[in-house]
């Protein structure tokens, strides 16, 4: 599978390689050196239109979060056949209307993932071949012959080799004719300037989720604080890695590249999308509202614990009231807890009877679809026994067909597949989020 994915990165490299060294008559190494460069350019210019489009249908479904939570606000509650199917509709036109796609996000990714995958793999395949550096047994990478392999081995910059790295063992170092040392000093600070650049896009990306974040959700409130957590510990990674793993220095000046670009990339896309697609005044106004609600319920938890730690303390402080300060602390707890768990099985009281419902509608849905299908089955087996037959007959079955056509298309339009009408709130988490790349 992997094999797969090193086709396109090294046919990439090597068409760079060869217009820098064959065309322009740079230096073996520096054309390697550059081509990296050239990859990171080529990939990311071609992922650029769709990572666009998911900066803007990030965008266009948070702006449509308003009139999502009004519609759903409308059928709170109801989990009748016509009212779910109602909601659903009026959901999907808004949709349809402002032309907003929900797997437009996942696009970037799906290009993304493989390639850096890919790339990964053709250079340690490169940097680190079969039988060691001592004695290699070079075997073609992708569209690279073993020459080019080979090349690639040989290629230098500022005197340290390209497949390199720091914690490569003295003797191999040794075999490359250059010294911990040096490489510790030429790799350093790209690890550095790459996590520095990893922190900047990560709070890029925080601060254009948190505008957008839907706070009336706890999935999203739960990912932006995954994503807080991920941005204190992804810069940390490429110093890690590249000083105690296998990462050649090959991959720190793809890595430094690569997160330039996408800190230049977030910084003229967000620029480009706050100025073309302003978040409306509507969205303001519910973002502030679902906000400030949120913060009341985090002021209430914290009043709660804060109560109870204080009790625990006088606890400590005036044994004598101990029993009084538990039983007050009791109180608290399954007063809170029997008003929390009320609300929950209120909301999941509804959401069960609306799956319920959601899957009467699928069944009735399907057995209406068998019984078309069975029906246009048996005409066909039936219609050389009819062939003869007069011509009002056949006129008739061919009317019978147009109005199962015309069945079919009306269910496939009203019928909104198997999602769970329950779940209609989730409207995409964090908004305009993804941008780290």
């Amino acid at each position: 599978m992997l094999d797969i994915l090193i086709y396109p990165v090294s046919g990439v490299m090597k068409l760079w390689h060869l217009l820098l060294h064959n065309v322009i008559g740079m230096d073996d190494s520096l054309a390697w050196f550059l081509s990296l460069f050239g990859l990171v350019i080529t990939i990311r210019a071609i992922i650029a239109p769709f990572t666009w489009t998911m900066f803007k249908a990030g965008r266009n479904t948070s702006q449509l979060r308003p009139k999502r939570a009004a519609i759903e606000a409308e059928y709170a509650g109801k989990h009748d056949e016509a009212s779910i199917r109602e909601m659903q509709k009026r959901l999907k036109d808004l949709n349809k209307e402002e032309g907003v796609n929900p797997f437009a996000g996942c696009v970037p990714a799906l290009i993304q993932t493989p390639v850096i995958i890919g790339l990964y793999s053709a250079l340690i395949q490169m940097a680190r071949p079969e039988g060691g550096l001592e004695n290699p047994i070079l075997q073609p990478v992708g569209f690279l012959s073993t020459a080019e392999v080979q090349s690639f081995l040989d290629g230098r910059i500022n005197n340290v080799p390209l497949p390199a790295y720091v914690s490569m063992p003295a003797e191999q170092l040794a075999y490359l004719g250059t010294t911990k040392a040096e490489v510790l000093d030429f790799v350093l600070p790209l690890f550095i300037t790459a996590a520095i650049l990893t922190a900047i896009n990560m709070t890029i990306s925080l601060m254009r989720s948190y505008q957008t974040n839907n706070f009336g959700s706890g999935f999203s409130n739960g990912l932006f604080k995954v994503m807080v957590g991920l941005s204190i510990i992804a810069p940390i990674f490429p110093l890690s890695l590249g000083l105690t793993g296998p990462f050649p220095t090959a991959i720190a000046l793809y890595w430094v590249s690569n997160n330039f670009w996408t800190f230049a990339q977030n910084a003229i896309m967000t620029l480009i999308l706050h100025k073309k697609y302003p978040l409306t005044e509507e969205f303001k106004q519910h973002q502030r509202v679902q906000r400030e609600q949120y913060r009341a319920e985090l002021k209430e938890k914290k009043e709660f614990l804060n109560a109870r730690r204080k009790n625990r303390v006088l606890m400590v402080l005036q044994p004598w009231r101990s029993s009084e300060l538990h039983s007050e602390n009791v109180s608290m707890t399954n007063a809170r807890n029997e008003k929390i768990n009320e609300e929950k099985a209120t909301r999941k009281a509804i959401v069960e009877k609306r799956r319920e419902t959601q899957r009467e509608m699928n069944r009735a849905s399907m057995e209406k679809l068998k019984q078309r299908r069975a029906e246009v089955r048996a005409k066909k087996k039936a219609g050389p026994r009819h062939a003869a037959s007069d011509s009002g007959s056949s006129s008739s079955n061919v009317s019978v067909d147009s109005a199962i056509d015309s069945d079919r298309r009306a269910h496939d339009s009203s019928y909104d597949g198997p999602s769970d009408a329950g779940s209609s709130s989730s409207d995409g988490g964090g908004g305009d989020s993804g941008g780290g790349d």
